[in-house]
C-alpha cells in the first residue's frame, strides 16, 4: 500500500464561519471538516481522500460519498476498498493500451486542497504516472456540484495516458438489501434496480450516454434479426434510500458525450449497490496495419477535450422517488432553458400518421419509382379518417423515394404530385389544427447513392475509414461542414416555398466524433454544433428519439420507447421520460402497425400519456416487396383505417382531458394495475390483468383503462 506523500491543507475554517471539527454532526468522522453550508445542506469533506458527507437539514439524513470502514461480508479486495474510500480514482493506459485503475487510497499521489466559495478545489497528481486531475466541489441550493475543468487535466509522462476519471463512485452505496430502495437507471423509458442481497446479473451495467462513439468503432453493428438496445438518451441516474424518504439524482451538465454510466447491483462482484459516472479522456483501439487484418492496439493521439460539470440533486419526503427525480430533472431542464412549454390549443390529443410516398425498384440497369401514397391519396385518407389534430409526416417524398438521397432543394417526386398540391395539403392540415412535416435524416449519406463526395463529405473514424451504420437504410455519415451546408440549403428552400415542419431522424439520437485531420470534431463539440445549427432552422422541428440536449428544440418527440431494454439487472420499467416531458413536449409512440402485442402497447401508451402512431400507405404493402422499403410489411389504409379511427377515439377519450398537463404521481395499485395522476387532478387507471379492478367505487375492466377526473 502506498503512502500519501503530501497533503496541503489550506482551508481556513474560521474565515467561513463553519462548525469546528469538535461540533461535527453525528455520523461525520473527525477526519472530515465542514466546508460549506446553506439553508438546506451542510457539506463536510475529508481532505485526505476528497470524500464528502452531506447533511440534509430537512430530514437530518446524512449522505456518504463512500464507505468509512470495511466489514465482514463486503467482498471488497484492496482495489475495490480503495475505490470505495476515495472520492476520485482514475484509469490509466500504458503505451500498449493496457488499462489499470488506481485511487487516492492505493497510489502514491500529491493532493493540494484550497477553499473556494461554498466548497473546495483540489489538484490530485498520481506521481508514478505523472497524471494530474483537478476538481472543484461546491455546495449549491439543490445539492452538490462537481467540476473537472479540462485545463486541470495533465498527462506528463508520454508512457501513460489518462483513460477515465471516476467521481464519487460509492455515493449513496448500500450493502445488499439492508436499506429499502432502488437505483434508477435511465434505460429506455426508465428502469429501477431494487436493492437486494443477491442478483441474477453476472456483470455490471455499462452504458455510454447517447450510445457508443462511431468515431471510435467505425461501424455500427446491425442485424435485422436482432433488436438493438436503445441507447441512454438522458444523462442522469438516481438512488432512493426508502421510498418517499431520501433520494438523489445525478445530472451531467457538461461532458455527457464522454461520460459512461456504470451500475453495480449487490452480488455481482461486491456486496454493495452503487452506480457512478466515468469520464472518458482516452481510449485504446485496434489499428490495422495491413489488409490481412494484422495490426496493433494503441491509444488515441489526443485526449478528448471537454469540461465536466455534474450535479447531485438531493430529494426528501414525497419527492424521494422516481417521480420526484423526474420532476427534479424537469425543473433543471426548465431552469437551464433546455425544455420549453408547448401550447396545447386543441382540445384533442395528437396522432402521428407517417405516410410513405414511395420507393424505387431495380429494373435491369435502372430504377423505377413505385408510388405508395400520392398527395391526392394522402388528402383523401385524412378526409376519410376525420381525425382532429393529426401529426402528418411525409416520408419518401424526394425523387425516386425513400431510399434515395434527399435533395438540397425542395424537389418532389413528380409521380406524387406538384409543389402546389403539396403546399395546399400542408395548409389544409395546419388549418384543421394539425401539423405537416417532411421526413429527413440529415446526417445520412446513403450507400451507393449519388449526391455526395466520398472523399470530402464523409466523417471518418480514428482508424481513417468512413463511419457507417444503419437507420432504415445503410449509410455513411456527413462531416459537420457538409451537414450544415446541406441542411441550410434544403431548409431555406423549403421555407421559401412551403409552410411545413421537418421530422428529423438520426440526428436526434446519433452523436459521433470525426477524426478528419483537416476538421476534427469531438462529440462534446458536436452537441453544441448541432444545437446551433438546428436552432437556426427556419422550419419547426420534431425528432425521432432525441437525446436530452435537443429537448428544447423539439416540437414533438417520436417513437417514445414503451419500456426499458429488459436487462437482467432491472426490476421494473417506470415512466421517467414521459414524466420529464409531460406538459411540455407532446410525445408519440412507435407505429402500432408493427406491435407484437397491440393491446398491451395501447395500455402502456395510455398509462404513460403517449399518443398513438401509425405508418400508412394508400397502396397495398405488397407493391413494395422489391424495394428497399420491403421491411414495412403492413401499412395499407384499406387494412388499417378502421383500426386507426377506433384507437384514436378510445385514447382521445382517456387522454384529451389531461392533455398538456404535467404528471405528478405514478403508483402501482395492485399487481398489474397502475395509476397516473396529472396536475389538473385527472387520474388514469390502467388494468393489465384479466380481471376487473375496483377502485373508489369505479370498476376498471380487464385489460382496459379508465379516467377518474378531478381526483382530490
Amino acid at each position: 500500500m502506498h503512502a500519501v506523500l503530501v497533503l496541503v491543507l489550506l482551508v481556513a475554517l474560521a474565515s467561513v464561519g463553519l462548525a469546528q471539527p469538535g461540533t461535527l454532526p453525528p455520523g461525520v468522522p473527525s477526519t472530515y471538516q465542514p466546508v460549506a453550508e446553506n439553508e438546506t445542506f451542510g457539506l463536510y469533506v475529508d481532505h485526505a481522500t476528497l470524500a464528502f458527507k452531506l447533511l440534509d437539514k430537512r430530514s437530518g439524513y446524512l449522505w456518504h460519498s463512500g464507505i468509512d470502514e470495511v466489514i465482514d461480508g463486503d467482498r471488497l479486495n484492496s482495489s475495490w476498498r480503495a475505490f470505495a474510500l476515495s472520492g476520485v480514482s482514475i484509469e490509466y493506459l500504458d503505451d500498449r493500451g493496457v488499462n489499470k485503475r488506481i485511487s487516492i487510497a492505493n497510489a502514491e499521489h500529491t493532493l493540494e486542497v484550497a477553499p473556494v466559495e461554498q466548497g473546495i478545489s483540489a489538484l490530485l497528481t498520481f506521481i508514478e504516472y505523472d497524471i494530474a486531475v483537478g476538481i472543484v466541489l461546491q455546495l449549491e441550493p439543490d445539492g452538490v456540484r462537481v467540476e473537472v475543468p479540462f485545463d486541470h487535466i495533465r498527462e506528463g509522462n508520454p508512457d501513460f495516458r489518462l483513460g477515465r476519471v471516476y467521481l464519487y463512485p460509492f455515493l449513496g452505496a448500500t450493502r445488499g438489501g439492508s436499506v429499502p430502495g432502488y437505483m434508477f437507471l435511465p434505460d429506455g423509458i426508465g428502469s429501477l434496480i431494487r436493492f437486494a442481497d443477491t442478483t441474477i446479473a453476472e456483470n455490471m451495467f455499462y452504458g455510454r450516454y447517447y450510445g457508443p462513439d462511431l468515431g471510435m468503432i467505425a461501424t455500427q453493428p446491425y442485424d435485422p434479426r436482432v433488436t438493438t438496445p436503445a441507447p441512454i438518451s438522458i444523462p442522469v441516474f438516481g438512488m432512493v434510500h426508502g421510498e418517499q424518504q431520501n433520494a438523489f439524482l445525478s445530472v451531467v451538465e457538461k461532458s455527457s458525450a464522454y461520460a459512461e454510466l456504470t451500475a453495480h447491483p449487490a452480488g455481482v462482484i461486491t456486496n454493495f449497490n452503487f452506480m457512478f459516472n466515468a469520464l472518458i479522456y482516452n481510449q485504446s483501439y485496434f489499428q490495422a496495419t495491413n489488409r490481412s487484418g494484422a495490426g496493433v492496439t494503441t491509444v488515441q493521439r489526443q485526449p478528448n477535450a471537454f469540461d465536466a460539470v455534474l450535479h447531485y440533486r438531493f430529494l426528501t419526503g414525497d419527492a424521494a422517488g422516481y417521480v420526484g427525480m423526474a420532476r427534479s430533472y424537469q425543473r433543471y431542464l426548465l431552469e437551464s432553458n433546455q425544455l420549453r412549454q408547448q401550447s396545447a390549443s386543441s382540445p384533442d390529443i395528437g396522432i402521428r400518421l407517417e405516410f410513405l410516398g414511395g420507393d424505387k425498384e431495380k429494373v435491369l440497369f435502372w430504377d423505377r419509382f413505385i408510388p405508395m401514397t400520392t398527395l391526392s391519396q394522402l388528402s383523401d385518407i385524412l378526409a376519410g379518417l376525420q381525425i382532429p389534430n393529426p401529426e402528418v409526416i411525409y416520408y419518401g417524398w424526394q425523387p425516386l423515394g425513400a431510399s434515395s438521397m434527399p435533395p438540397t432543394a425542395l424537389t418532389l417526386e413528380g409521380s406524387l404530385g406538384s409543389l402546389d398540391e403539396l403546399r395546399a395539403l400542408a395548409g389544409e392540415i395546419t388549418a384543421d389544427g394539425g401539423r405537416f412535416s417532411l421526413y429527413l435524416d440529415p446526417q445520412a449519406a446513403l450507400w451507393n447513392e449519388p449526391g455526395y463526395s466520398s472523399r470530402s463529405d464523409l466523417a471518418v473514424a480514428i482508424t481513417r475509414v468512413s463511419l457507417d451504420g444503419y437507420n432504415r437504410f445503410g449509410s455513411y455519415y456527413f462531416t459537420l461542414d457538409t451537414l450544415r451546408q446541406r441542411f441550410s440549403a434544403l431548409t431555406s428552400d423549403i421555407a421559401a416555398h412551403l409552410s411545413t415542419g421537418l421530422a428529423l431522424d438520426g440526428i436526434g439520437s446519433l452523436l459521433y466524433s470525426d477524426f478528419r485531420e483537416d476538421s476534427p470534431l469531438n462529440r462534446e463539440a458536436a452537441i453544441s454544433a448541432y444545437q446551433a445549427m438546428l436552432a437556426g432552422s427556419p422550419l419547426p422541428l420534431a425528432f425521432y428519439r432525441p437525446n436530452a440536449y435537443l429537448f428544447g428544440l423539439a416540437q414533438a418527440y417520436y417513437d417514445m420507447p414503451l419500456s426499458d431494454n429488459g436487462y437482467t439487472y432491472t426490476s421494473q420499467a417506470v415512466p421517467f421520460l414521459p414524466i420529464v416531458l409531460a406538459g411540455h413536449v407532446p410525445y408519440f409512440g412507435p407505429a402500432l402497425n408493427f406491435s407484437s402485442n397491440r393491446q398491451d402497447d395501447l395500455l402502456r401508451q395510455v398509462e404513460f400519456g403517449i399518443y398513438p402512431s401509425y405508418f400508412v400507405t394508400h397502396e397495398a404493402t405488397a407493391n413494395m416487396l422489391n424495394t428497399p422499403s420491403s421491411l414495412i410489411y403492413t401499412s395499407s389504409y384499406a387494412q388499417w383505417g378502421d383500426q386507426i379511427r377506433q384507437t384514436y377515439q378510445w385514447m382521445n377519450a382517456l387522454l384529451a382531458p389531461v392533455r398538456g398537463q404535467q404528471i405528478i404521481a405514478h403508483l402501482q395499485l395492485a399487481d398489474g394495475v397502475f395509476a397516473t395522476t396529472y396536475a389538473g387532478g385527472g387520474q388514469i387507471i390502467v388494468n393489465y390483468t384479466d380481471q376487473p379492478f375496483v377502485v373508489g367505487g369505479t370498476t376498471v375492466g380487464a385489460r382496459d383503462a379508465f379516467l377518474l377526473e378531478d381526483t382530490p
